[in-house]
């Protein structure tokens, strides 16, 4: 099992790009991306956080993170996403959200892997 925080990403010049940090009730109100398939989606961010707000802007019906951050990027709205997925980017501002803490975690689950592709990969992510 694998955790990471999430941020959030903000088109470059947002007025929050600047802070090291930031509380998603101060966002309650801004313009969202709902991405279900490659962000966390609008409706689980809203039961998270307690809040009828996070109302999206724009779906994107695609799974392409890449996609999503340059719509993020584009002004399109902001997106939630895991900071592995933001870092290296150009694209945007990633801001850490601490508060609420909300994580992305992976699991790999497995019986009993073989040699092969699989086990090294089960390997590398449980090790």
């Amino acid at each position: 099992m694998t955790q990471e925080p999430l941020v959030v990403l903000l088109p470059a010049g947002h007025p929050l790009g600047g802070r090291h940090r930031l509380h998603l009730a101060d966002l309650a109100d801004a313009r969202w991306i709902d991405a279900p398939d490659a962000a966390m989606p609008l409706d689980r961010l809203r039961a998270a956080c307690g809040s009828d707000g996070y109302r999206p802007s724009l779906r994107y019906e695609g799974a392409d993170v890449r996609g999503l951050i340059a719509l993020a990027a584009a002004g399109h709205g902001l997106a939630l996403l895991p900071e592995s997925a933001a870092r290296g980017t150009e694209a945007g501002v990633a801001v850490p959200v601490t508060a609420p803490r909300l994580t992305h975690r992976v699991e790999v689950l497995h019986g009993g892997l073989s040699d092969g592709p699989a086990a090294l990969l089960a390997a590398a992510l449980t090790g």
